[in-house]
Order: structure tokens, then sequence, then C-alpha cells
């Protein structure tokens, strides 16, 4: 799942092997799940409203196959925030509470502006040196 490669001296650099399968598992099932959605709207056994919930599916499903593919504290707290996302996304889709996106969109703003700021603070990625 690792791959290590060192292309200078002194230089050490971490790849991790797996990702373009994650994205494709992701991708291929939220097409399975479109048109599975679509087959039973088309068969009027759902409606188009609760087509919308394959979003938050797709979402959770994402991070699932985070924690399988990378396992660690930095995928499980990634994992962790798709899934608050996705239950925000059923949370507002289906009105539960009196939610809706137009009441609560600006606690999204926020949520992404401490995000950055964590991230900014709080970010140890690998960087390769200068070579001068």
């Amino acid at each position: 799942m690792f791959h290590y490669s060192r292309p200078h001296p002194y230089v050490h650099l971490l790849t991790l092997r797996g990702h373009r399968a994650a994205r494709r598992i992701v991708a291929g099932t939220a097409f399975i799940l479109l048109g599975v959605g679509y087959l039973l709207r088309g068969q009027g056994l759902i409606s188009t409203a609760d087509l919308w919930l394959i979003a938050p599916l797709v979402i959770a499903l994402s991070g699932v196959v985070r924690l399988v593919v990378q396992p660690g504290l930095g995928s499980a707290l990634r994992a962790a925030l798709r899934f608050a996302v996705a239950a925000y996304l059923v949370v507002v889709i289906e009105h539960i509470g009196g939610w809706t996106l137009a009441s609560t969109w600006p606690v999204l703003l926020i949520a992404v502006g401490a995000g950055q700021i964590i991230h900014a603070l709080w970010s140890h990625r690998l960087r390769e040196e200068p070579n001068w």
C-alpha cells in the first residue's frame, strides 16, 4: 500500500497507492446508485425528492472506502467529517427538525472557514526539500 522512494539523497517521499482505486470504487458505485434510482423513479417506486438521498449515501460510502483503503488517524478524521456532511445532507433534504439549506447555510460557511484555518495551522504534509 505504501511506496517509498528516494529520488535525491536525504529526501524521502511517501506516496500512497490505492487512491485511484478508491476514487473509482466511489465513482462506480455513485453511477450504479444513480442508475438504480432513476430506474426506480421511472417505475414510480420512489419520488424525485427521494432520489436526492443518493448524494449523502455516496458521501458516506466515500468515508467508508477511505477507512478501508487508508487506515490511520488522519483518514478516520476525514471519514468522520464525510459522515457528518452526509448526516447534515440527510437532515436538510428530509427537513428534519425544520432545518433547510436556506436556514443553515451560514453554519456551512462557518464550518468551511474553521476547516480552512485548522488545515492551515495543523497540516503536516510531506514536502520535498529544495535541491539547490
